[in-house]
């Protein structure tokens, strides 16, 4: 899950308290990603548990002890398996895909390609059910769904445009020398 993976790299950043943690994501996905506490601290919790993290207590004079997340080894591992853990499933969420995508230099031409070629798939049946529908009568009237039709319409359009986004990526980590930070 995306959450899990933004989590992590926040910590691989620098060491941070849970707080520091939910603002730094708002900061850099803010407008695709809402951070609550009801997925940040059982995240936080179960990485703890699996020593993928180490929590550390900063005592406080006049307010309440602060916990410091700290990355383990364990856990530079556990980003490069969420990095790359990309099913069918995850191709056909956008959040998904795009934090993958923002995360390419840390993964092999081999894993960009599987990933961009997964989402294509994914995109090329979605568009392939949109215009079944885009042509459609409504109930067999014989009128058109105006507005229905428009959302078709767009849909189409954005599904086409990422589909040539995603040739050009293909093309690019066709071309790319295997140089990533691993």
């Amino acid at each position: 899950m995306y959450i899990d993976l933004l989590i992590l790299i926040q910590i691989e950043k620098s060491p941070k308290h849970g707080y520091e943690i939910k603002k730094e994501i708002q900061k850099d996905l803010g407008h695709l990603v809402d951070v609550n506490h009801n997925l940040l601290y059982p995240a936080l919790r179960r990485f703890t548990n699996e020593g993928v993290i180490v929590r550390n207590r900063n005592e406080q004079e006049s307010r309440p002890n602060q916990y410091i997340y700290e990355l383990t080894n364990a856990g530079k591992a556990k980003i490069v398996e969420l990095i790359n853990a990309f099913t069918e499933k995850d191709a056909r969420h956008d959040i998904e895909f795009m934090i993958r995508v923002s995360l390419f230099h840390r993964i092999s031409r081999e894993n960009r390609l599987r990933i961009l070629n997964r989402r294509k798939k994914d995109l090329e049946s979605l568009l392939a059910n949109i215009e079944r529908r885009q042509f459609g009568d409504e109930e067999g009237t014989g009128k058109r769904r105006t507005f229905r039709a428009e959302v078709l319409r767009y849909s189409a359009s954005r599904t086409k445009s990422e589909i040539r986004w995603i040739d050009e990526l293909i093309r690019q980590a066709e071309s790319d020398e295997d140089d990533f930070d691993a």
